[in-house]
């Protein structure tokens, strides 16, 4: 894989445009703060932050129907056969501006019901760096999405500002929101328990991870907090919820799913911040 460095004082970051377009590492004075590329041999979905579009987490059977239509994408989830974390995050995206601080990157990507270009925009300083993901519709037809990032951090406290969260035994909700329970609730810094939850109802536009703070702009309604694998534990601010089409078509409130009119562009922004040296 190809890497492209972008520094700032004692920060350097590295990005893999052939692998999704990810962000595979943060280095502030010598310390990485995410699970880099070395863990790449576990699969695309394990390592890095990478960007989740046109819709984050997963669709069940790959289909699910939109203004009265059918609709579908192809299932690359076997385990519980679901369409998972979008499109764009297991091919190569395409560098188009760079220099020693910042980087933009392009995707476009036709596939089952979808027609859309995703754009990715990078600009690392010696306290932060600063992330726009953004997808514009190029169909004809108007299309739901949601965007989000898919970060994996070292295992540490984490804080997530959610009053509520979605029930379920697993990480497809049931029924509409709940308020977060003892075990789940992380307003608070802790270190997690395991869970793969989606939280939502947030009150701040901040979550405190190991190493970081990371924050978000835009249409961001939602959460998700994996720390099911020892050692790690991801933390997805995310604009809609795990399952959102299905809670769109069954009229539960607060799936966060959008409806992009054609030409139109949907966009989200992230901040990782940590302490100056």
């Amino acid at each position: 894989m190809n890497a492209v460095e972008l520094t700032a004082g004692a920060a350097s970051v590295r990005l893999f445009p052939e692998a999704g377009g990810r962000l595979g590492q943060i280095e502030v004075d010598g310390t990485r703060l995410l699970r880099g590329e070395e863990f790449a041999s576990l699969g695309w979905g394990h390592w890095g932050s990478y960007p989740l579009l046109p819709w984050s987490n997963r669709i069940p059977r790959g289909e699910f129907s939109f203004e009265g239509r059918a609709c579908s994408v192809p299932v690359n989830r076997e385990e519980d056969g679901t369409a998972i974390h979008g499109l764009v995050a297991a091919v190569p995206w395409r560098v188009v501006e760079i220099d020693e601080r910042s980087a933009t990157m392009e995707v476009r990507v036709v596939e089952g019901s979808y027609d859309v270009r995703g754009s990715q925009s990078f600009t690392v300083t010696e306290t932060h760096l600063d992330q726009t993901l953004a997808v514009t519709n190029t169909s004809d037809a108007t299309v739901p999405v949601g965007l989000g990032i898919h970060p994996w951090f070292i295992a540490g406290e984490v804080r997530v500002p959610a009053d509520r969260m979605w029930p379920g035994d697993t990480p497809m909700p049931t029924g509409p929101s709940v308020p977060v329970d003892a075990d789940h609730d992380l307003r608070a810094l802790r270190v997690p328990p395991p869970m793969d939850r989606c939280f939502t109802a947030l009150t701040d536009t901040t979550a405190e991870v190991p190493g970081l703070r990371l924050s978000w702009s835009g249409p961001v309604t939602q959460v998700v907090v994996y720390s099911g694998t020892p050692g790690w534990v991801c933390v997805e601010p995310v604009t809609m919820a795990n399952d959102g089409f299905g809670l769109a078509e069954r009229g539960i409130e607060g799936h966060g799913v959008a409806a992009l009119a054609p030409g139109e562009t949907f966009e989200v922004k992230y901040r990782f911040a940590w302490a100056p040296s």
